[in-house]
């Protein structure tokens, strides 16, 4: 790592230490959803629609269907869905790196969803999908297209307790999100959200809420009904979240992540990996942060595995100036693989959000070190605009560069240049309602050395979106 990388990697460092006082949207999450529409479908809850006199949308009948009323509280079911209609185009998708010169399709997501309240005491979550891509993507995908799948279905049981807490024991397939999604997201760019199968157990009290989970990513499979988990890869862990003050929330969790078809210097074999980490984050009088910081050990084939990433976020809104605009600061930092060391240094972000960085989506935080200002502003209240300039080094000159699934990119471990090219980008969103949101991203990435001793090319990415949830 050079001087430049380890002064950038002392700086996250150090933002990840930052301490202040109620966490808003930003420092929690990159996609903090509706207030009554969430990123997270079943993180709904209509129940305040038991009240005729609070029913004032056209969607209103499908989500509180009443059942029966009893000592153990109401039953009731909720209908919902989404449809999305996302245009993507590329010129040299995956940096031109075996593929084609320019693509352009048409993702179309429809998602249809039941959610079943028996009493205060059970429920089921059922989500179907039917996922396709119009047009020739140019390149290997296996979250474009996917035919009336089971998206998600589990099963909560919640038992009452005297504590003063509200404990869910949940087995079956849903989507997961932690934190600030940088290890484990539901994937929201690419056409086919990220499940899971599995059991997880939540609990809640005084603001705090920990979350012990063992489960296996589901493998996408085009065909109807035919989605089924991966056996080869296994995360189990848990992660807690709690108030530390009035205005700053921590994260804290243990991941442990199996892989048995791991690949790394050329090899395939098991992958055992523990991640330990923290997160601060909240807001303030304008200032908003969001900083984390994780170490991972493990093996892989008898080596021993070393790596962590730091991460931090810092931006300030004018919140009495015209059009609210904030200024804001991004970067990050994930370690890379030394080939004379005998332990293995490449970062393993497990199942990262994508786009993790800007919004061409070709990197995940897997040997690479970033910087990102970043500035926005809303026009109108109901309009959002943000500007991107980010610039990307390698943190290992004997490593490579990672595209999604931490598949490294042909012979971007052979160059002898840290300089990976810089990204511009622009995103602006239009929230008609609670249901619409209508946006368009333009990026350009400008490929340094590291991409072009590799034979990679400059990328332009363009998309056009619309969503509408009921």
């Amino acid at each position: 790592m050079s001087a430049l990388h380890g002064r950038i990697l002392a700086g996250l460092l150090c933002l990840a230490g930052v301490t202040g006082q109620s966490p808003g949207a930003f420092g929690a999450s990159p996609e903090p959803g509706d207030p009554t529409y969430h990123a997270l479908r079943y993180n709904d809850d209509f129940s305040f629609l038991a009240d005729p006199v609070k029913r004032s949308d056209p969607w209103d009948p499908l989500k509180y269907i009443p059942i029966a009323n009893g000592p153990f509280g109401a039953s009731y079911l909720t209908l919902g869905g989404e449809m999305r209609e996302r245009f993507e185009s590329y010129t040299n998708p995956n940096f031109g790196i075996k593929a084609p010169p320019n693509s352009g399709y048409l993702l179309h997501r429809l998602q249809l969803e039941a959610d079943l309240r028996v009493t205060d005491y059970a429920r089921a979550f059922v989500q179907l999908g039917q996922l396709e891509r119009l047009g020739n993507r140019g390149v290997t995908s296996t979250t474009d297209i996917d035919h009336l799948e089971l998206m998600q279905a589990f099963v909560d049981l919640k038992p009452p307790t005297p504590f003063g807490d509200a404990p869910v024991f949940r087995v079956g397939r849903e989507e997961l999100l932690f934190g600030y999604q940088r290890l484990i997201a539901v994937r929201e760019g690419p056409n086919v959200r990220r499940d899971f199968d599995g059991f997880r157990f939540t609990d809640t009290i005084e603001g705090a809420t920990i979350d012990l989970l063992a489960v296996r990513p589901v493998s996408n499979s085009p065909d109807a009904l035919d989605d089924h988990y991966n056996s080869n890869q296994l995360l189990w862990g848990g992660y807690l979240t709690l108030p530390v003050g009035p205005f700053l929330k921590a994260d804290i969790y243990w991941l442990n992540y199996e892989n048995k078809a791991a690949k790394f210097r050329g090899l395939v074999g098991v992958e055992e990996r523990q991640t330990y980490g923290f997160r601060l984050f909240g807001d303030t009088e304008g200032i908003d942060w969001n900083a984390e910081v994780a170490l991972q050990t493990g093996s892989f084939r008898g080596r021993q595995i070393r790596a962590a990433m730091a991460a931090g976020i810092v931006g300030y809104t004018f919140r009495d100036t015209p059009w609210q605009p904030r200024i804001g600061l991004e970067a990050n930092a994930a370690s890379g693989d030394d080939s004379r060391s005998n332990a293995i240094g490449t970062f393993n972000a497990m199942f990262p959000r994508l786009p993790y960085f800007a919004e061409t989506s070709l990197l995940v935080p897997a040997n690479v070190i970033d910087v990102r200002p970043v500035v926005s502003f809303k026009p109108a209240p109901s309009v959002t605009a943000t500007f991107g300039w980010d610039t990307l080094w390698r943190a290992s000159n004997t490593d490579g560069l990672y595209g999604s699934g931490l598949v490294q990119y042909a012979n971007t471990n052979k160059g002898t240049s840290d300089r990976v090219g810089t990204e511009l980008s622009a995103d602006v969103r239009w929230r008609i309602d609670q249901h619409l949101t209508l946006g368009a991203i333009a990026a350009q990435f400008m490929a340094g050395p590291a991409v072009q001793q590799a034979l990679g090319k400059s990328v332009t990415f363009l998309v056009l979106f619309g969503t509408y949830r009921f």
